[in-house]
């Protein structure tokens, strides 16, 4: 699922210039792309074709900006992924988006590389979406006169559950393995505190979401939780690792980095 060949996008962009490249790289990589040059043409675009899986957007537009849009299209489809391209780091907007559902933004002038590991994390995101949709209409279906298959689906499922992810693959390839509480490198382990370990797995755990600042000083076992306990805990982690293997979006939350 990783691969977007088999994906549909609509990307809405104003600027002709911005436009004109990242279509040649999105038609490049999707199976159809879809391209718009105003929100009201974008909505419009989605409107007649409902399954679109990913919108990309500029956020300043004239008229309908690109957040209203995917207010809009949300209504019609709240599953849909969707990615922003902005050249304003204005956290009112980011914290709008986020409101939203939207999963991620890129700055402009956009780094195409960036852009795309974040395209991808979103259809992974769309794609679990998708199967967890596909589970519960499957235990729906059981009724209270098949119980027996219903348990069974059940123990399936939770023994899935309990074998998939022991070990996951973080940036740079390192991995953390949950049996042995460790960060394996490329010929060695790295020993983590208790503290460490409990802010590493809780974003693992949460691997598809910005996991606020807040979320993360509740979590942590200690009496005096802190913002400056979390930053320090992050620092230590990085120290230990590198830094591109917990991201920080300013002023709202922390997520792990994955490999792609």
């Amino acid at each position: 699922m990783k691969n977007l060949e088999n994906l549909s996008i609509l990307y809405v962009e104003d600027e002709e210039g911005t436009r004109n490249n990242l279509r040649y790289y999105l038609e490049n990589s999707f199976k159809k792309v879809f391209v718009a040059t105003t929100g009201e043409e974008g909505l419009m675009l989605f409107q007649n074709e409902p399954t679109i899986d990913v919108v990309m957007s500029d956020i300043h537009m004239p008229k309908m900006d690109g957040l209203e849009m995917i207010r809009k299209i949300k209504q019609i489809n709240p599953n849909v992924a969707c990615l922003l391209t902005t050249a304003y780091n204005d956290q009112e907007y980011l914290l709008e988006a986020i409101e939203l559902g939207v999963f991620s933004y890129v700055l402009k002038p956009v780094d195409v590389t960036l852009l795309f590991e974040k395209l991808r994390l979103a259809c992974e995101r769309l794609y679990e979406q998708k199967q967890l949709s596909f589970l519960s209409a499957k235990m729906s279906a059981i009724t209270s006169l098949d119980m027996v298959h219903f348990s069974k689906a059940l123990d399936a499922a939770l023994d899935e559950l309990a074998s998939k992810d022991k070990k996951v693959t973080l940036c740079n390839l390192f991995h953390y393995d949950f049996n042995t509480k460790k960060i394996l490198a490329e010929e060695h382990s790295i020993t983590l505190s208790n503290q460490e370990i409990e802010l590493l797995e809780y974003l693992i755990t949460h691997k598809n979401e910005i996991v606020p600042y807040a979320t993360l000083m509740h979590h942590l076992s200690t009496q005096n939780p802190s913002l400056e306990l979390v930053r320090t805990i992050v620092k230590s982690i990085r120290k230990k690792t590198t830094k591109g293997i917990i991201i920080n979006l300013s002023g709202v939350g922390y997520k792990i980095g994955m490999h792609v």
